[in-house]
């Protein structure tokens, strides 16, 4: 036996993606049902359109004025706090029943009272809807009702009676709220003249307006008074100095008195004392404001230290060089010595007034200091007092005006409610538009249809075109064959039935297959084909019959193997015997050639029926003898057809997969389903079958595509039956023409 590749085909399940072609080949499938729901649905649209009641609706607006003086607008403790219109209390307060049932005893006294005697107010609640406009404060009334006169009058009453409620509810509104603030402005004005007496009382016992100046005057006095202190300090201690150094020259000897006269006329030593005294002022100005041990302070002790030395120094010789000399002077020493008693004095004095003028300071200090840390105190309190002054003069000031206003409101007696547009009799009913109904039912009805039209096609497996079967299956479609009357074309022609479209689109259909089978192989034709099924009756065994027939017509020789051993077709087809077949050449030793019998006129197709239903076929078709007969017709024929059992559910076919050169599968439309075919190509594919095709069977006038309707032009054309009279009779020789 010749071995061909395995051609792994895995058929893919059913494709449920939405495609546009996909969806107009249900629609056309299922046009009936389309169009019975639509028709269903349209119909009973169109039965309740014209059996409703007409309904008129009648339309009114109303104005909600915001110009009118509101208690609401008053912000003040017990008093609402909010001045908006709050539409949907609006709207509530007009779908009361109270007020519903005033609009409706006012009907009742009309003169037409007669009319309304079968309305209240829960039929008017029922028909009534209010809406508010979009960007205004304008309220529409919308009332519906059988009689277009009716609802007019309805809105009327309604109208009217929401005025003269809201009239009525803004006198009593403001006469609430004059009342209301009369009694409230004594207990204001009350508070704001205590409010004021505060602040007066506040000033008096601080002494201040404003406590902001009061701090800016503080602040500044603080700092002066910090400045003089550090000036008085230094005097001091400048004056400390000279009265430390008059009281030295005054204790003194005569002689020791006129030195330091002398050492006042020294210019060296002047300009020492003058360093000194400058480094001594430093010294003390570092001192307030750096602590003992600070870098500059120590600098500037160690260089008056310093200074004081080299002044002795000095001193020392001046003194000592005119002590030999200090006997020649003449000059009376008591003048000197009452200079330096005097600038003694002085100082002394000098030295006296400024401590005291710095004990004053520190003294003032220590009270500024005091007055300064209460003024965040002081500031608090007066913060506090002057907005509580200017809380009570604002509420003051509002009330009195809020009750001019509302005096004004009540004279003038505005209402906050207007009618903007009365109601008008309808026309033409609301309900039902019929136009605008028989549109929705006609589109409502196609959409029911497309939908149910497309669940029952998810519902139903079966195969119904031949564009479904190439959806689902990547296998090559090998021929499409249209339905026939008969199952054997030499019956047909036997039984002397006058051929049809049928009948040739079905003889041509397989006559493309039988010459494209040399195509199936690549390097040699394959021989021996084993065509096979996903369920019973989907014409596979009468495919195979009339095939092995047209191929027996075209010259070959052909044999036709009944492999089918549980439910045997093909001697019923040929009108052959079934007594002995397949089964008797695989379990006895009969040769194989004395049970094949010829099927035709020309001896070139020979038939092996199935013979006798043996207990277990599954068994005869997997032994070595099957493998061995195989390989001898594969010798002996041009084509070997063997018709086997459906595939699913049957291991039978999946025995000869080893054993065929190729397998071909069979589809019928309305019968086979989507699940069933790639169910089928999943069991050959895991057997290792070489599967070439599929053959498509039973195709039906509605497929376009793959009808082969035009032979009835062809063959059965009336001006072509005059030019050419066939014979009555049709050989086997022509149905292969």
């Amino acid at each position: 036996m010749t071995e061909y590749p395995k051609a792994t085909y895995v058929g893919k399940y059913v494709d449920d993606s939405f495609k546009l072609a996909k969806f107009f080949r249900v629609l056309r499938k299922r046009w009936i049902v389309i169009v019975a729901a639509s028709a269903t649905v349209f119909a009973a649209n169109a039965y309740y359109t014209f059996t409703r009641t007409p309904q008129y609706r009648s339309s009114a607006a109303l104005l909600i004025n915001n110009s009118t003086i509101s208690v609401s607008d008053i912000q003040v403790p017990g008093l609402p706090g909010s001045s908006l219109i709050n539409l949907g209390t609006e709207i509530g307060i007009l779908k009361s029943r109270p007020l519903i049932e005033v609009a409706v005893s006012k009907m009742r006294q009309s003169p037409s009272a007669n009319a309304y005697k079968d309305i209240d107010a829960g039929t008017i609640m029922g028909g009534l809807d209010i809406r508010p406009e979009k960007d205004a404060l304008i309220l529409r009334l919308i009332y519906t009702d059988s009689d277009p006169k009716r609802a007019r009058e309805v809105l009327n009453a309604l109208s009217q009676t929401y005025v003269e409620y809201s009239l009525n509810d803004r006198r009593t509104k403001s006469s609430t709220a004059i009342k209301f603030i009369q009694e409230k402005l004594p207990q204001v004005k009350q508070q704001l003249d205590k409010s004021a007496l505060a602040v007066t009382q506040f000033r008096k016992t601080y002494n201040i307006v404003d406590p902001e100046t009061y701090a800016a005057s503080v602040y500044k006095m603080r700092e002066a008074l910090e400045t003089r202190a550090q000036d008085l300090q230094i005097q001091i201690a400048q004056t400390q100095q000279q009265y430390d150094l008059l009281s030295r020259q005054v204790g003194k000897s005569p002689d020791a008195a006129i030195g330091g006269a002398i050492l006042q006329q020294d210019i060296p030593y002047q300009s020492l004392v003058k360093q000194f005294q400058e480094v001594e002022t430093a010294y003390f100005l570092e001192r307030t404001r750096f602590r003992e041990d600070h870098p500059n302070v120590v600098a500037l002790k160690d260089r008056r230290d310093e200074l004081y030395r080299l002044l002795e120094t000095r001193a020392q010789s001046v003194v000592g060089v005119r002590g030999g000399s200090a006997n020649i002077v003449n000059e009376p020493n008591s003048e000197i010595q009452q200079k330096l008693a005097t600038q003694l004095f002085e100082t002394q004095t000098t030295l006296a007034v400024n401590q005291a003028q710095l004990e004053s300071i520190r003294n003032a200090q220590s009270e500024v200091s005091t007055a300064f840390s209460k003024i965040p105190q002081i500031q608090q309190r007066f913060v506090e007092i002057q907005r509580q002054l200017a809380l009570d003069t604002s509420t003051y000031n509002k009330l009195t005006e809020k009750l001019e206003e509302l005096r004004i409101s009540e004279a003038q007696e505005i209402s906050s409610w207007r009618i903007l547009e009365p109601p008008l009799i309808p026309t033409r009913p609301s309900s039902p538009d019929i136009e605008r109904s028989l549109v929705t039912g006609a589109f409502l009805g196609l959409g029911i249809g497309v939908l149910l039209a497309l669940v029952i096609n998810r519902l139903d497996q079966r195969i119904r075109e031949v564009e479904e079967v190439k959806e689902i299956i990547d296998v090559p479609l090998l021929a499409s064959i249209p339905m026939t009357e008969v199952a054997s074309l030499s019956a047909m022609i036997g039984q002397g039935i006058l051929p049809t479209s049928s009948y040739y689109a079905f003889k041509e259909a397989l006559s493309s297959l039988a010459l494209n089978l040399r195509y199936l192989g690549t390097d040699n034709m394959m021989k021996v084909i084993a065509f096979t099924s996903s369920v019973p009756s989907e014409g596979k065994s009468t495919l195979t019959y009339n095939l092995a027939t047209i191929l027996a017509a075209l010259g070959y020789r052909v044999l036709l193997v009944d492999a089918d051993m549980r439910k045997p077709t093909v001697h019923k087809l040929s009108k052959l015997s079934n007594k002995v077949g397949l089964s008797t050449a695989l379990a006895t030793p009969s040769p194989w050639q004395d049970l094949i019998q010829v099927g035709d006129d020309k001896g070139n197709l020979h038939v092996l029926t199935s013979g006798s239903i043996p207990p277990n076929p599954m068994l005869l078709l997997e032994s070595n003898k099957m493998t061995a007969l195989l390989q001898e017709w594969r010798q002996e024929y041009d084509y070997v057809l063997v018709d086997t059992p459906p595939v699913i559910g049957i291991t039978d076919a999946q025995c000869l997969t080893s054993k065929v050169d190729t397998f071909i599968l069979v589809a019928a439309i309305n019968r086979s389903t989507r699940s069933g075919i790639s169910r089928a190509l999943e069991v050959l594919s895991t057997a290792r079958a070489n599967v070439s095709g599929i053959l498509i069977n039973m195709i039906g006038s509605s497929d376009s595509d793959y009808h082969y309707g035009y032979y009835d032009q062809y063959y059965l054309n009336p001006s072509s039956s005059k030019e050419e009279e066939p014979d009555s009779e049709v050989t086997a020789i022509d149905i292969a023409k």
